[in-house]
């Protein structure tokens, strides 16, 4: 079957039917992997730090608590709907540091 792009507004590799010119770079999905490397080319010529990106985009900062939530999740499937608890640092912390079981037996 080959191929099939579910999605096209993430990215399109179709040409313009006039000037036959790739026209994809207005797609979100080129957009995310430019936004993405001109940070990293930023940040390598010592213009920005990797922070400077958290909340604008997908930073280890910014994506850890939605991981550890689908990670505690996984991990309760697994262990047949065991109750999972998100550590944190401290009651501060915003970012979790672990996943422990709970027992309420």
């Amino acid at each position: 079957k080959g191929f099939a792009s579910v999605n096209p507004l993430f990215w399109k590799p179709a040409r313009d039917a006039l000037t036959r010119e790739f026209t994809g770079q207005r797609c979100y999905g080129y957009l995310s992997f430019e936004a993405f490397v001109d940070a990293a080319a930023a940040c390598n010529a010592g213009r920005a730090a990797p922070e400077d990106y958290d909340g604008v985009l997908p930073t280890v900062a910014t994506t850890a608590g939605a991981t550890a939530i689908l990670e505690a999740g996984r991990r309760s499937l697994d262990a047949s709907g065991r109750t999972m608890e998100l550590v944190y640092a401290d009651a501060a912390a915003e970012t979790p540091v672990g996943i422990r079981a709970l027992d309420f037996s």
